[in-house]
């Protein structure tokens, strides 16, 4: 029989998104998602009760006081591990996939055959990461747009493509280019954000995963404000400096929401110069996704709706911080 997989996800979004994640895993072939709601998301639990492989899970007091640090970590990364490291105990599947809601397997089919042709020797499957990038103008659409990949001498080519934006990117991305493992299970392993712990033996995937950071303007500045603002740690940074540039940049435009959007216009999205020189590093991939499955809240797939059920989702954060930015 060919290999099993499943996905784990600890997410904070929109009920449409949320579902839409679920939905298009099941049909591209995942056995099960475990879904952990960071927060009370009664839309998305409506929608997705009926459906059994969708396992889904409030992370309320009860569960944090079960859970195996008794308690509920401060930081968004400690409670995605927990979860991840529950659902790696539990699962039925042959293999796991450790990812976020904005996170979707381009194809289900040429993963399991992957997954098929994996030697015993290596324990996780590490899947590329493929970052959503406008390529027009602005539409209602969600998803629009293309996918570009890390490039390797990003240093010496990187400022000729991008210019004075170079130094928010990290190896042409704004956001990670670590991938994700889909990782064998039934082993002592410890699940980690982007692989297991201690990186053992792995294969790295044709298959992309595409990475919408930030479904909207609006749902990236609010992404790079609420990390601006997270609680001060002994930690080391789990962010590179592009990143961290971007938060203090966000974090200085609080009161030009204009400016704040246009930085995300500019970070986000390729001129056609852009777009040529990208493509003739074979970098760039500009066929179109969407999320696969019947979606019963497709009608909220759309970047006005969106836009407003994170106005609604985050209000007092935004009201506390950043006041412009809950102006339509």
């Amino acid at each position: 029989m060919p290999p099993t997989w499943s996905v784990v996800a600890t997410v904070d979004e929109p009920a449409p998104l949320v579902v839409a994640f679920v939905l298009h895993h099941l049909e591209s072939g995942a056995q099960e998602v475990a879904l952990f709601l960071d927060g009370p998301n009664p839309e998305a639990q409506d929608h997705l009760s009926g459906i059994k492989q969708a396992r889904v899970v409030l992370c309320d007091e009860a569960h944090w006081a079960a859970s195996p640090r008794r308690r509920r970590p401060k930081l968004h990364p400690g409670r995605q591990l927990t979860n991840a490291n529950i659902a790696y105990g539990q699962t039925r599947a042959d293999w796991l996939l450790h990812c976020d809601c904005d996170e979707f397997v381009r194809d289900g089919a040429a993963l399991a055959q992957e997954l098929d042709g994996m030697a015993d020797k290596h324990l996780y499957l590490r899947l590329q990461v493929a970052e959503r990038v406008y390529l027009g103008p602005a539409t209602d659409d969600l998803f629009e747009g293309g996918f570009r990949s890390a490039l390797e001498d990003f240093a010496a080519i990187g400022p000729s493509i991008y210019g004075a934006l170079a130094p928010f990117l990290k190896d042409g991305l704004t956001g990670h280019r670590a991938g994700k493992g889909v990782v064998r299970t039934g082993l002592p392993l410890v699940m980690g954000i982007h692989s297991p712990e201690g990186r053992p033996p792995h294969k790295s995937a044709r298959t992309p995963l595409v990475h919408f950071d930030g479904l909207t303007r609006l749902h990236y500045m609010i992404k790079l404000l609420r990390r601006a603002h997270e609680p001060p740690t002994q930690a080391p940074p789990r962010h590179g400096a592009p990143r961290i540039e971007q938060f203090g940049q966000m974090r200085s435009l609080v009161d030009q929401p204009g400016q704040a959007r246009d930085l995300v216009e500019s970070l986000k999205s390729l001129t056609k110069t852009q777009q040529e020189a990208l493509r003739a590093l074979d970098a760039l991939d500009t066929r179109p996704f969407r999320p696969l499955g019947r979606n019963p809240m497709a009608d909220d797939l759309t970047v006005t709706a969106m836009d407003r059920a994170l106005r609604a989702r985050h209000y007092d954060f935004l009201q506390a911080h950043a006041p412009g930015f809950l102006a339509p």
